[in-house]
């Protein structure tokens, strides 16, 4: 199964390198067929932390719910974080798609 698509650190790097933004991927996935608008999704979010002190990092936020990453509540998110390289995206949406597979084989 391949719903959540290949992102790559160079995306996610967006402005960083001349003092900008980074990019933020984020998604959802359906849990079941025919799912409706207030039915549970797995929603994730990937985005660069950028630290001139400890090094820059891959953030993965995800969580099962319907309500947006802003509205829901933050104890329901669970965070990782991966090396800031294109291995640490590659292991980030990795991590998605076995997260996917757990669910949906419950």
């Amino acid at each position: 199964m391949n719903r959540i698509p290949d992102i790559t650190y160079e995306y996610l790097l967006g402005a960083v390198m001349i003092g900008g933004k980074p990019n933020t991927w984020f998604g959802s996935v359906q849990l079941k067929e025919n799912a409706g608008v207030f039915d549970d999704q797995l929603r994730y979010r990937l985005t660069l932390i950028a630290d001139s002190e400890k090094g820059n990092k891959i953030s993965l936020s995800y969580y099962i719910g319907w309500q947006s990453y802003d509205s829901v509540d933050k104890e329901k998110v669970t965070e990782e974080l991966f090396s800031a390289d294109e291995e640490g995206a590659k292991a980030a949406v990795a991590r998605m798609r076995e997260k996917l597979s757990e669910l949906i084989n419950e």
